[in-house]
């Protein structure tokens, strides 16, 4: 079947279309999917998820079903095969990832974009961008109008998971794009005109700015991250209290967490000058606040990747390994401190107050300020007086009696969103 023989699937009967089809790779992306894939088959629905890289062995551990690009249709062709073990043979032995899915993958992108371009054209291509130059659009076409699913939903990244996204959109199958943080890149693509049927976002201010950058308003939902449900359980919640006793942190007593990372002099990326001694200023600003500020408590919790060691013997200073759980410890604790760190996020999302400090190379790749989720402090020595204005609100401080309300999941809010389009009978239209 070629990419001109395709139907339209929203024009098929119900009863003729087949699984939820759920496409992502691994990290955030796949830790993001994982619950509303498990929350769907719990609820009867048939899913397919289609497992890319390390998605691999998170859904093993996690148990839930899935298949690989060694699966799909035509990836035992010769060409394919050739094609792959030629692009994967300089590719170290022994990784997580198995030979076969890699020379699967390999082939089947590089032999879409010969389709596409021609021999020269994808040689040319592939030399300048390699992997990111893969959206293997008509693939995915080909394999959906067999697989006649009645829903795609995929997260925000930019090779499969886009091309199964506007695959589904020119067959007329409803889908969903799962964005797991602010989406600054992926805006770039998500704002085409129809590229999904609904947009699922963190926030407010990640929905605001999707429609300042031509995403359709009805488009955009605020469903939050699944894989920062935990952050709002109840039993984190009372862990988290029963952490802060334990402690011997008093409920008078205000607790601000350091959560350093890794400063680089350069940005890995597009090269922007860092300050590797950042951290460490920060780390000394506070230290100083904490020995002057009798009613605060310091904990400091480095990055794992950091070669940090840390000076004990100060008062009401600590040190949070990495093996103590996050989830529990912020629920323990007052005010957060970061400069780009996601313990930020999920400091914010667990109700946490936090501050981000400017002066990082990553700043501008996390604008905690501008999403709603800190209040901004422009450099470290601004940290004190930031710290003196802090004004916690009742439910910013760890309750030793009751968690308080809790809101609904984002679980939930993407799977009732996902049975919403299925209940149109995936005639969903997407949105312009």
């Amino acid at each position: 079947m070629t990419s001109d023989d395709v139907v339209a699937v929203a024009d098929l009967p119900v009863a003729e279309k087949g699984p939820i089809l759920i496409v992502t790779y691994g990290g955030g992306h796949v830790a993001m999917l994982t619950p509303v894939a498990r929350s769907l088959i719990a609820k009867g629905h048939p899913v397919l998820v289609l497992a890319l890289t390390t998605a691999v062995g998170y859904l093993e551990r996690a148990g839930i079903p899935f298949i690989g690009y060694r699966h799909l249709p035509d990836a035992d062709q010769a060409d394919v095969v050739a094609w792959g073990r030629k692009l994967t043979s300089e590719l170290p032995s022994g990784g997580s990832i198995e030979l076969a899915e890699s020379v699967a993958y390999m082939g089947l992108n590089y032999r879409e974009l010969v389709v596409e371009h021609g021999l020269e054209g994808a040689a040319q291509l592939f030399a300048e961008k390699g992997r990111r130059v893969f959206c293997p659009i008509g693939l995915f076409k080909r394999w959906l109008a067999e697989l006649r699913p009645s829903l795609v939903i995929a997260t925000s990244a930019p090779r499969s998971e886009r091309a199964a996204l506007e695959a589904a959109s020119a067959l007329g199958i409803a889908s969903i794009c799962a964005v797991d943080l602010f989406g600054l890149q992926e805006i770039q693509w998500i704002n085409r005109p129809g590229y999904a049927s609904r947009i699922c976002v963190l926030n407010q201010q990640v929905r605001d700015m999707f429609v300042e950058k031509g995403c359709h308003p009805d488009a955009i939902v605020v469903t939050g991250n699944p894989a920062f449900d935990r952050l709002q359980q109840p039993q984190v919640q009372e862990a988290g209290r029963a952490m802060r006793a334990a402690k011997g942190w008093g409920k008078d007593e205000t607790v601000i967490l350091w959560a350093s990372q890794v400063e680089p002099e350069r940005h890995p990326f597009d090269g922007r000058i860092g300050d590797p001694t950042l951290r460490r200023r920060i780390e000394a600003v506070l230290r100083e606040f904490v020995s002057t500020h009798a009613d605060y408590r310091l904990v400091l919790r480095y990055h794992p990747s950091e070669s940090a060691q840390f000076h004990s013997g100060q008062a009401r200073v600590e040190l949070s390994p990495p093996s103590e759980d996050l989830a529990t410890l912020l629920h323990a604790l007052d005010i957060v401190v970061v400069t780009s760190s996601t313990v930020g996020l999920e400091a914010h999302l667990a109700g946490r107050c936090v501050l981000s400090v400017g002066g990082s190379v990553f700043n501008q790749d996390a604008p905690y300020g501008k999403m709603g989720i800190a209040t901004e402090v422009s450099s470290p020595e601004g940290l004190g007086a930031a710290l003196s204005r802090v004004q916690l609100k009742s439910e910013q401080r760890p309750s030793m009696v009751s968690a308080g309300p809790l809101m609904a999941s984002a679980t939930h809010n993407i799977v009732e969103l996902a049975e919403s389009l299925l209940g149109s009978e995936g005639t969903v239209s997407p949105l312009s």
